[in-house]
């Protein structure tokens, strides 16, 4: 494992490591679980809408140091829907974000469709499990917001919703993804942070202070937060800090929701490495 020194004067580019996760919250035995391993026959009727092009971010001030590449200039932002049904009785209607611009790898916003794929996926596994009959329809539902577009990544927050015909409650499920601009690989925790420094230990340790102060510390359950990368697989970046997202029921009872937690670079910005594909948010 390379030191912090060794680390900081590399020059080649840094090997992206595909970071993504699945997790899904269940209610009363339904939920957003793992589709089985057998094909889905239910056929799905899917629409996709294009909305017009929003507003442009001003490019950040960077730094030259490290190998990683910078657009010329920072991305269109667009929304598109992802909008169907799933016979015989779900509907899904879902934004997600994308981008274009002059170098914007072609695969950027197939990284940024994903996940709503996966999760219309995830609903009609599940919809075509339940062998109840002469129910209200199901409804899928949320998108994808981003919290960081620069010229270097654009990161997504992605909060969906099921509505279960004839449940009493629904389902949450959230993720997140970091994508590299210019070649539309996605950016992982390793890729920001030096590896052999406790970043993991210290987005524990606030993100746990922060849920205490919200929610009282005796509400949650430890087991979510404890020191392991599956915890805080759901990590979105912003200008501000590192943003991490929790699964419904994971850190304390579902009426907690899925929480989001944002944590400033003051806390955690000392062991981000400078020559990586975030260096440029905590330079100086």
């Amino acid at each position: 494992m390379p030191s912090r020194s060794a680390r900081s004067i590399l020059t080649a580019a840094v090997a992206l490591l595909c970071w993504s996760a699945s997790g899904c919250a269940t209610d009363a035995g339904r939920g957003l679980s793992d589709p089985p391993s057998q094909t889905v026959v239910a056929p799905v009727t899917a629409s996709p809408q294009v909305g017009a092009a929003t507003a442009t971010l001003a490019p950040p001030a960077v730094s030259p140091a490290g190998s990683w590449i910078f657009l010329p200039a920072t991305p269109l932002l667009s929304v598109e829907r992802l909008t169907g049904t799933i016979e015989p009785d779900g509907t899904f209607d879902m934004a997600f974000p994308s981008v274009d611009g002059d170098g914007v790898a072609h695969g950027v916003d197939a990284r940024l469709r994903q996940p709503v794929e996966h999760a219309r996926a995830l609903f009609a596994a599940d919809l075509f499990e339940d062998e109840s009959a002469d129910v209200e329809p199901s409804h899928l539902f949320g998108g994808g917001i981003v919290s960081l577009l620069d010229t270097r990544v654009v990161s997504v927050e992605y909060d969906l919703t099921v509505e279960w015909g004839g449940a009493a409650s629904g389902d949450q499920w959230v993720d997140a993804v970091v994508v590299d601009l210019a070649d539309g690989s996605l950016v992982g925790p390793l890729d920001v942070f030096y590896d052999d420094s406790p970043w993991l230990e210290t987005l524990a340790r606030v993100a746990t202070a922060d849920l205490a102060a919200r929610f009282g510390e005796n509400v949650l359950w430890p087991d979510g937060l404890s020191v392991e990368e599956s915890n805080f697989e759901h990590l979105a970046l912003s200008a501000e800090g590192v943003i991490l997202l929790f699964d419904r029921y994971q850190i304390g009872p579902g009426v907690l929701g899925a929480p989001r937690v944002s944590v400033p670079w003051s806390d955690i910005g000392e062991f981000v490495d400078p020559n990586g594909p975030v260096g440029h948010l905590v330079a100086g």
